[in-house]
């Protein structure tokens, strides 16, 4: 059996200073296996949110431990931290965080920039074939502020992918949605991780939508309860 591709050991996260400083996270320990969802479920200020930038590599913890693709991260400096970001894992929030001055193929371009690997050429290409599985192939060109809102969601999603990244982290990816796009973002991201391999690790707070993940997270005053 292959290694999972991440885990996360003894997680502990405080936020605030003096008397307004709270226990986040509480031992948190866990494993994303590849081709699996993950929905992490729980009421606000449960601590869904603080995980999940932690294992983003956005932040770091107070103790424990995070191992991306069989690198412990705590030791890491910012860069590498950074790089292992760029590399392995892919974000989708509840605001898609689109330049709107920039086309959907130009959005879905901005991470392979970043990584550097790519011919403008191939990145071009890639980012089009992207588009092109997340239904929105005819809008390649339209500039950001001219797409719907489930529009720019699946043009985030793309962009999240653009890297081939091992996890993906999607914070309440279908919040601002109607319920048609809702069920749409959701299948995409169900069919990433079983037809492409990927992992998938969503918070949201559709009780519905996380039921039909593989795997369902229960947090409660920052710890998953068993």
């Amino acid at each position: 059996m292959s290694e999972p591709v991440l885990t996360c050991d003894n997680l502990h996260r405080f936020l605030g200073k003096d008397e307004t400083r709270a226990h986040a996270l509480r031992g948190v320990s866990l494993a994303i296996d590849a081709g699996r969802t993950y929905a992490i479920a729980g009421h606000s200020g449960s601590g869904k949110s603080t995980l999940l930038y932690l294992l983003g590599l956005l932040d770091r913890p107070d103790d424990g431990t995070i191992t991306l693709r069989g690198h412990e991260t705590s030791r890491l400096s910012d860069e590498a931290r950074t790089a292992l970001r760029n590399e392995h894992l892919g974000f989708v929030f509840q605001f898609h965080f689109l330049l709107k001055e920039f086309t959907a193929l130009e959005n879905v371009m901005l991470p392979m920039r970043k990584l550097g690997r790519l011919a403008e050429a191939d990145m071009r290409a890639k980012a089009a074939d992207l588009l092109d599985r997340v239904g929105l192939a005819d809008k390649r060109n339209r500039l950001g502020n001219h797409l719907s809102g489930g529009e720019q969601q699946r043009v985030a999603i793309a962009r999240a992918l653009a890297n081939d990244p091992a996890l993906i982290l999607a914070d309440e990816p279908t919040g601002n949605l109607d319920h048609a796009n809702a069920e749409r973002v959701f299948a995409l991201l169900g069919e990433i991780a079983h037809d492409r391999g990927q992992a998938v690790l969503m918070v949201s707070h559709n009780p519905e939508l996380a039921a039909r993940c593989d795997h369902t997270l229960h947090m409660q005053d920052g710890c998953l309860l068993p």
